[in-house]
């Protein structure tokens, strides 16, 4: 299978003072840590203006950045032009998931806990033919290509078994409602609907979906602190749930919490001051 992973980042004139250096990133899991005020943010938001080819974005912070992706190198300064940074960028694979940056307390709304989070959740599960696939599209091929079928289905039981396996100790189940084909959960035998969902289990299903979506495809996914409102037990189980659900895809984030890392991934550990060029 192709591969699809960023090698190595240099940026440059950071805050007109600073360059930092992160080489030999990991292919499955890479995880920054330092202090608050550290850079991590910024660093993260620069890759992220990089992978999606915001020069303006990228002019704001005035930086010079070199980037190793595949087999070939990106260099950008600030003269370069969007066009020429999006052709060196087709065929790349990138995914950035920044769910944690909102507000995590639901507003109620017409009786209904709306909020950003419920409003994500529920357009990667049900909006049909936008812009991003959804978990509604993904069912849709079954029918579409029934030649995928069995696969397609194979997939969609090998989520549920990931998501219940993760709420078993609430007691609730995903399933399919059959009377409107609608995503749900089971508590106790009662049906609990999407909104009714914590913000921790909503945002460990968007998570868990947007991975499942990719579809096995080689994928760079950057996360920073994936661990806001995440019970502690599923911080340490986050890398392997997803790396069970898309083993080719590359993990970068950053993260206060111990947890994330306690359960066998301290080897992947880069510190922000060790990036910094002396």
């Amino acid at each position: 299978m192709e591969t699809n992973l960023i090698h190595g980042i240099e940026i440059f004139n950071l805050w007109k003072k600073i360059d930092f250096c992160w080489k030999d990133l990991n292919p499955d899991v890479n995880i920054l840590i330092g202090i608050n005020g550290s850079g991590k943010t910024t660093l993260f938001n620069i890759i992220d203006a990089i992978f999606t080819a915001d020069v303006k974005r990228l002019k704001a912070y005035d930086v010079s950045v070199n980037a190793w992706i595949n087999d070939f190198t990106i260099e950008y300064t600030p003269k370069t032009p969007s066009g020429e940074l999006k052709k060196a960028l087709e065929g790349v694979r990138y995914l950035k998931i920044s769910t944690f940056d909102v507000p995590m307390k639901d507003k109620p709304k017409a009786g209904k806990e709306y909020s950003q989070l419920y409003n994500e959740l529920h357009d990667i599960v049900y909006n049909i033919g936008g812009d991003s696939p959804s978990f509604s599209d993904y069912r849709l091929k079954a029918t579409n290509f029934p030649e995928q079928a069995t696969c397609i289905n194979e997939r969609i039981r090998m989520f549920y078994d990931t998501v219940n396996r993760l709420f078993a100790k609430t007691e609730k189940t995903i399933e399919i409602d059959p009377h409107t084909n609608h995503l749900i959960f089971i508590d106790h035998g009662e049906t609990i609907p999407l909104y009714k969902l914590s913000s921790g289990e909503k945002q460990l299903l968007i998570i868990l979906l947007r991975v499942f979506l990719m579809e096995e495809q080689p994928y760079i996914l950057l996360m920073d602190e994936p661990e806001i409102s995440l019970h502690i037990e599923w911080q340490y189980r986050l890398f392997e749930e997803i790396r069970g659900l898309n083993p080719n895809c590359q993990i970068i984030t950053s993260t206060h919490s111990p947890s994330l890392f306690g359960d066998g991934w301290g080897d992947k550990l880069f510190f922000v001051e060790d990036l910094v060029k002396k």
